[in-house]
């Protein structure tokens, strides 16, 4: 029987804070496992799960990539923990795809392996679509069993809810079961939004950089996150029937708003996004 991860000899490492954000439910618009990857680049593979064990290729199929008629590269999907130290702090980040299987024997490996790490604390990212406006600043709330992670700018989900879990709030609820301190942070991410959206990005960063103890350098994030915004306002300003179902959104949450007939729908909005992204990027070409 094939083992279900690889554990890689890890360097010497003082206190690694641990960060998770895995694509997949609860990551929308990616903006969660965009930000774990952001953190995780170029890292050192600690742990490395089996693919074959973990994936369903039907629903995590690899992506093929050809130039000319000819295959340039096929990469797989993929779920491992992977050590950097940006400024000199040991950070753990588990990056990569929502596993298909195998998530008890997942608890099991992360309740041994996180432990023995070193591991001090768990910061775990997600993104949730939500009915409000892309104007708004990016909302970041969190949930945590011990107040003493709590930043002075966290603001807690106080409601009860029922909700499918994502693999990464399973991982947590096993990691925070053998005594290792967790919080989760989730970005409000607007429902009619694809992938990148680099506000919801950015403020996952923020959280995550609180947690780790510094500031990261979001300088070209922001950047991207003021432009997108732009081109966001640019598209509505020539599509009427968008800008009249997004400027309903401040009025929807909490309230019974009546909307025009044949309202664009979310994916039909993303779609005319990438489409305009696609026509910037031809013309700064």
């Amino acid at each position: 029987m094939m083992a279900l991860y690889t554990l890689h000899t890890p360097p010497p490492m003082d206190d690694p804070v641990m960060i998770m954000g895995l694509s997949g439910w609860g990551d929308a618009a990616s903006a969660a496992s965009d930000a774990a990857d952001w953190i995780g680049e170029d890292g050192q593979p600690i742990v490395s799960f089996d693919r074959d064990s973990v994936f369903d290729y039907r629903s995590n199929r690899p992506v093929l990539r050809l130039s000319g008629g000819e295959l340039e590269s096929l990469t797989w999907p993929r779920m491992e923990i992977v050590h950097v130290r940006p400024y000199g702090r040991d950070v753990l980040v588990m990056v990569g795809n929502e596993p298909d299987y195998a998530w008890s024997g997942i608890c099991e490996a992360l309740s041994t392996v996180v432990p023995a790490l070193g591991v001090t604390k768990l910061v775990t990212l997600g993104s949730v679509p939500t009915p409000i406006r892309h104007s708004l600043e990016a909302t970041v709330f969190c949930t945590t069993g011990d107040p003493r992670l709590l930043l002075p700018s966290d603001e807690m989900l106080v409601d009860e809810i029922a909700v499918p879990a994502s693999a990464g709030t399973v991982f947590r609820a096993a990691i925070d079961d053998v005594g290792i301190p967790t919080i989760g942070y989730w970005a409000q991410v607007p429902q009619y939004i694809g992938r990148p959206y680099h506000p919801a990005i950015a403020a996952l960063l923020r959280k995550a950089g609180g947690q780790l103890g510094f500031e990261f350098d979001l300088t070209t994030m922001v950047e991207d996150a003021v432009d997108q915004i732009e081109r966001l306002d640019e598209i509505l300003e020539r599509r009427s029937d968008a800008r009249e179902f997004v400027e309903g959104l401040d009025v929807s949450v909490g309230t019974t708003a009546s909307f025009p007939e044949d309202l664009p729908t979310a994916d039909e909005i993303a779609d005319e996004v990438a489409e305009f992204l696609r026509e910037a990027e031809n013309d700064d070409s």
